[in-house]
């Protein structure tokens, strides 16, 4: 018995989303004549498909609604898309989460902890933001009460929305992201701080969007401070502002600890295919963010062999385990505490930063791929009772 399988990725756009789809589709079309699926049909903007890898295996389909706002997808999520899929589908896998219509089997996905970090709302202050949030929880809400089976991507994710949704009766899995090969790197060693100078500086990476539960703005101060205590370090800043107040207060940090770019350097967006430079040429990584389901970016960077230092929000405890030096994001002083911790201790760098690599085996693409396919075959064959 063979099955199609649909994926709803009309609501994906950026980021982890399409890195995941893309990482399973390319799994799959290399074990394509090992499977038991008949052939997979994703339903998602022309943007998203473009970015799609091409095969005879894989239906790539789009409709003009998808293309459009929200208030234009709901719309045509609500009225036409069910017609659609039952023409190519025996089961579709919402992979944001998010699917409205009434088709069965559904298998949900929970990817966003924004529609569940309430506090985060309050930080937010704009109306149509958090509207926008209230409304993507209700439509995940909805998806989840019809799903057949949901597919968490960490324990802590898990834990939290059954707080707020009723999972009870569900078909649940936990089902980790994988990591690109390409990121894995060996344990760069590590020297006493005093080996390092302002011409040959301690650099530090954080890689991350710029919103409001990023905090660059404190990893900016607590750098400042530590060069101004004569600490010789640097620090690189990656990644996009994906909400302009935030971008904002990031400028602002900027323009008051270092005007002229002396020491940090922020970078913008930079693409997937090439971020992994960066970590090549850094000594130490800092993650700043609280608010996270399972944070593709803290893996990569445990993969670079690289010392860590983490928000000790969860779920960055969780796979970072003690494998990092923790502090508070949302307080400079105890980011500044934490990164002096890490540049006073080479030892412990090195202990971290291979306790890291080894817990990084955990996690690959080929096995998540494995593990979600298996799933969505179980939640079909339970309920057409094969």
């Amino acid at each position: 018995m063979k099955i199609s399988i649909g994926i709803d990725a009309s609501n994906i756009g950026e980021g982890g989303g399409v890195t995941h789809l893309i990482e399973l589709l390319n799994n799959l079309i290399n074990k394509f004549n090992t499977t038991t699926i008949k052939g997979i049909t994703v339903f998602s903007s022309q943007k998203v498909l473009n970015k799609l890898p091409d095969s005879n295996f894989i239906k790539k389909i789009t409709f003009p609604g998808l293309n459009k706002g929200l208030l234009f997808r709901v719309l045509f999520q609500i009225t036409q898309y069910d017609k659609e899929i039952k023409k190519h589908c025996d089961i579709l896998f919402s992979i944001s989460g998010d699917y409205l219509g009434k088709f069965k089997p559904v298998v949900g996905m929970s990817q966003n902890m924004l529609l569940y970090e309430r506090d985060i709302w309050k930080e937010i202050k704009q109306p149509k933001e958090i509207i926008r949030f209230w409304l993507n929880f209700q439509k995940q809400k909805r998806c989840f009460k019809n799903a057949s089976g949901i597919i968490f991507i960490s324990g802590y994710a898990q834990s939290e929305v059954a707080k707020q949704i009723n999972l009870h009766r569900k078909e649940i899995t936990k089902i980790h992201h994988g990591i690109s090969s390409r990121f894995i790197g060996k344990v760069k060693p590590q020297k006493e701080i005093s080996q390092y100078s302002l011409e040959m500086p301690f650099r530090f990476l954080y890689v991350s969007t710029v919103h409001v539960y990023k905090h660059q703005w404190n990893v900016i101060e607590a750098v400042g401070n530590l060069r101004q205590k004569g600490y010789p370090v640097e620090l690189d800043l990656v990644g996009g502002t994906i909400f302009s107040p935030a971008g904002k207060m990031l400028e602002d940090a900027l323009n008051k600890i270092d005007y002229h770019e002396k020491f940090i350097r922020y970078h913008g967006h930079i693409s997937y295919e090439e971020i992994d430079t960066f970590y090549k040429n850094s000594n130490g990584i800092i993650y700043a963010s609280t608010c996270e389901n399972m944070p593709n970016i803290l893996i990569e960077s445990m993969a670079s062999g690289i010392p860590i230092a983490c928000s000790d929000k969860q779920p960055m405890p969780e796979f970072l385990k003690d494998n990092g030096f923790y502090f508070d994001a949302k307080n400079s002083g105890s980011i500044e505490k934490a990164l002096v911790e890490l540049l006073l201790q080479p030892k412990v760098r090195v202990e971290n930063a291979t306790k890291c690599l080894e817990e990084v085996k955990n996690y690959s693409w080929a096995k998540t791929t494995e593990q979600t396919m298996k799933f969505i075959e179980k939640i079909y064959k339970e309920y057409n009772h094969v």
